[in-house]
């Protein structure tokens, strides 16, 4: 799958009603061959603040796919850290 397609199939929620951005909810729609990755990402994500999400480990997962998916949601999460933290990759 394109990059770009995997991409516009991220859906989450982050929220901050515990006084920290955090996240509540993850998946890759219409992806069935990440379902693997989808479910260890959301293992990752869900309940983890923005600021402790371990990207190292998130660029370490595998899929049947070609990594695009894995690549897509570092992506996502990189650019909501850039935007809400200032963070530039730097974890």
């Amino acid at each position: 799958m394109p990059p770009k397609e995997c991409y516009d199939k991220i859906r989450f929620s982050l929220s901050d009603e515990r006084g920290v951005l955090r996240f509540e909810r993850f998946e890759i729609v219409d992806a069935p061959e990440c379902w693997e990755v989808e479910q260890e990402v959301r293992s990752h994500l869900v309940g983890r603040p923005l600021t402790d999400v371990d990207l190292t480990y998130l660029r370490s997962l595998t899929c049947n796919g070609d990594g695009a998916c894995t690549r897509a949601v570092v992506q996502v999460i990189e650019e909501h850290q850039q935007m809400f933290l200032g963070t530039r990759g730097e974890r």
